[in-house]
This record gives structure tokens, sequence and C-alpha cells, in this order.
């Protein structure tokens, strides 16, 4: 049976001990950070804040910060997790999500002068050279203004004061895509952020390959098998998951950019300072006593990783069996979500070649590693051995250059763009 919400998760988690409560005072300035990074190291629990200086409510973290909790979170066996997810991301959308007038995230409204997003949002810097507080684990929800479509994603938002924050979203991500259609019409966009939900929400702002017009509610709704309840915003002619923690309202103004940034990134480097959109809140709804979901961003493994890693695992055994080689046995995408290692029954010389191209179309895929089938792909060990007894560098190490990656290219390389690699340690059918 679907969660109902954040907290019938949370009682989940508290039920299995894989939850935490920290009662003692915390500073939200690196110190929650800090706690988190160590708690993520070594595999521990999701974590509630219940005493964050300067904070009045509770934050909650790490919910899908390792593989047992995101199969939790789907309500599967985790060796069952990725022929799960691929499953239920194929399922046919449910488009009729109902719409009710009495929701528990509006138990509580803010406006006008009531309305402050500093008293809503903890002043979390998680990172030493973070450039300030941000919120990074909302669900911000959108319109395309020449379809109707609604998109949800996760985008960090800077806070600037005065109820504004900054907003990571470019092309080619959706909530880019659409933003510039505002800007191309120099009309605003209207945009609402939801902050703790149903688990599945987050799952499935993160399936990959989703064409856009692809609503994300409706796919997470077919995810969990039951249609997710939609609430009317207040101000804004958008809708909301109706049992989320926090509905922000506001609106992106065409044209406006400031400074944003840095921060540190999944990658595990900071973020470069850029130009980007601001967005100016005006309303707010929340639960009595609301949780405040954030999640800790820098090197693997975080919860960014484990969804990166189970989207990736899934997808790319699909499309290769389809696409290249159906005798692909396992994909295996290690937390950096920048190398994939695949384990091939070869039945073609140039097929393990192949393979490294096709992976390489991803632009976050950067390395590209094919085994054969009696080495396990998640053993470091045994890959390392066959990449050392069964690859001839001259022959297997092949390159590409030009391509858009991840990491700090720009910033060490003095360039935008990478070079891709792809190791073929499978031995030779003849001989």
């Amino acid at each position: 049976m679907a969660y109902a919400d954040l907290r019938q998760f949370m009682a989940r988690l508290d039920a299995a001990g894989e939850l935490l409560t920290i009662d003692a005072p915390v500073d939200p300035d690196q110190e929650l950070g800090a706690i988190c990074r160590e708690n993520l190291d070594e595999k521990g629990p999701a974590l509630l804040f219940t005493n964050v200086t300067g904070h009045e409510g509770s934050v909650l973290t790490d919910i899908l910060g390792t593989r047992e909790r995101v199969a939790m979170a789907m309500e599967v066996e985790e060796s069952e997790l990725i022929e799960s997810y691929s499953e239920k991301v194929r399922r046919k959308p449910i488009t009729e999500l109902p719409l009710v007038d009495d929701a528990v995230c509006k138990q509580v409204t803010l406006s006008g002068d009531e309305f402050n997003l500093q008293s809503l949002v903890p002043p979390i810097v998680a990172n030493q050279q973070d450039s300030g507080a941000f919120i990074n684990y909302g669900l911000v929800i959108v319109k395309d203004p020449e379809t109707g479509r609604r998109n949800m994603s996760i985008n960090r938002m800077m806070l600037k004061g005065d109820n504004r924050t900054g907003i990571w979203s470019n092309p080619p991500a959706h909530c880019g895509v659409i933003r510039k259609k505002y800007e191309a019409l120099g009309k605003p966009m209207e945009i609402a952020v939801a902050i703790g939900a149903d688990p599945m929400l987050y799952i499935a702002s993160q399936v990959p390959g989703l064409n856009l017009g692809d609503d994300e509610i409706e796919l997470a709704s077919a995810m969990r098998g039951e249609a997710i309840e939609m609430v009317k915003c207040d101000t804004l002619d958008l809708e909301v998951p109706a049992n989320c923690e926090l509905v922000l309202e506001g609106i992106i103004p065409p044209g406006e950019l400031e400074t944003e940034g840095q921060y540190g990134e999944y990658p595990g480097y900071y973020s470069t300072i850029e130009q980007q959109p601001v967005v100016n809140f005006h309303h707010a709804t929340h639960r009595r006593d609301p949780l405040f979901l954030f999640s800790y961003l820098g090197i693997p493994p975080t919860e960014t990783h484990m969804l990166g890693q189970l989207a990736g695992e899934a997808g790319f055994l699909a499309k290769l069996r389809s696409d290249v080689a159906p005798t692909v046995k396992e994909v295996y995408c290690p937390p950096d979500m920048m190398t994939v290692i695949v384990c091939l029954k070869k039945t073609f010389e140039e097929q393990a070649k192949h393979i490294i191209y096709s992976l390489w179309t991803n632009r976050v895929v950067k390395t590209v590693i094919v085994v054969d089938e009696d080495i396990n792909p998640r053993d470091a060990e045994r890959v390392y051995w066959a990449i050392g007894t069964r690859c001839s560098p001259e022959r297997d190490v092949i390159k590409g250059d030009g391509y858009c990656t991840t990491g700090p290219s720009r910033e060490k390389y003095g360039s935008p763009t990478w070079q891709k690699m792809g190791i073929d340690a499978t031995e030779p059918l003849s001989g």
C-alpha cells in the first residue's frame, strides 16, 4: 500500500531502525552538514534534527541515503530493486489525479506581512565554501505555457533575503526549457515548491529520459499504484501534492538574473558562480509543525547518488539489451554517477566497443568499462584484474573529445567539455 505522506514513510523508517532522532542543539551553519556527511559515509540511518538553531521546526535528512531505504520507499526487497524500478517506470501514468478542497498542507496560511521565507526555511549552509543557505530538496512545480502540461523537478534555490531566492534551472533540464518559453513571451513564470512529500515523488522526479510534457506526478502515481491527491495553490494556477509539509508560492520574473553559487554539488566539487534567475515568493501554506526536508550533497554516497545509481542501472540495462547487446548480463553504476561497468556475454569481437559508444551518448557518463560474464561488475578487485589481464591499451582503450560532462572541468582544466574514455576489458573470442 502506498505511503500517504512523508510522515508515514518516516514512521516506517523508525520501525525498521532506520531513523535516528537528534535532540541536541545543532548549528545549521556547517555542523548539520558535517553530521550528515559522516552519517552518509557510515551508511547510517535517516536523521531527524529537532533542535536546529534559528529554526522552530524539525529537519529531516538522508531519507533515501542507502539502497535499503530506497527499496523501502518503493516497498520492495532490496534484491528486487532494479527489476521493480524498471517495471514501475514503464507503467502508464495515472492522468486523473483527484483534486481535493481540504488538504493538510493548508492547515496554516501565511501571506502579506505574515509571510517570511526566512522563518520557514532553516538557514542550512552544508559545506564550508557554500555561498549561503539553500533549499535543495523542494519539488519545483511549473506549467508549460504552450501546452499547459505540468513539470516537477528538484532545483537548488539559494536564499537571498526579502523573500527571494535564486534558482538553478538551465536547459536542457525541462524546468529550464519551460522558463525560457516564458522569457520569450515576456511573462513571469508561476512556481510552487512543495517540501516534504511521499518519497515516490522524489524518485519519480529523477527518472531519466522523460519527454517534455511528461508529468512526473502522474508517473509517481503510477509507480506507487495509487493516484496522488492534489490541491490548488492559493495564489497560482498550479496544483501541488495535498499531503506535503510546506508549499511556497512565487513567480520568476522574465530576464531578471543575479549571482548564484557557489555550492557543493553531487560530483564532489563546488559549482561555479553564475548568473541565474530569481524567484520572488509571496505566499506559503503548511502543516502544523511542518517537517523541513533537506538533502546533503557532496562526494558520494548521498541520496542523489543512490537515486542516480538506481536510474542508471535500470535504464542502461534496458537500453543496451534493446539497442546494442541482448546478452548484457548486468550493469553497475558506481555512486560517482559518471562511471558505468557492463557485464557482457560477448557474441562478436567488437561488441564491447558498441556498448561504449552507446553509453557515451548520455551526457553524464564519462567512463565505460566492459567486462566478461565471469566478472562481477560490483567487485572492484575482479574488475581491476580484468583490466590488468584482458585489456591491451593500444587496442582496447578508446576516447572521445568535446563532450559535456560534470565535475571541475572548467575550473581546473580550462574547458566546459571533457574527454570520455572506454575500456574493453573482455577477452578476445578467438585464440
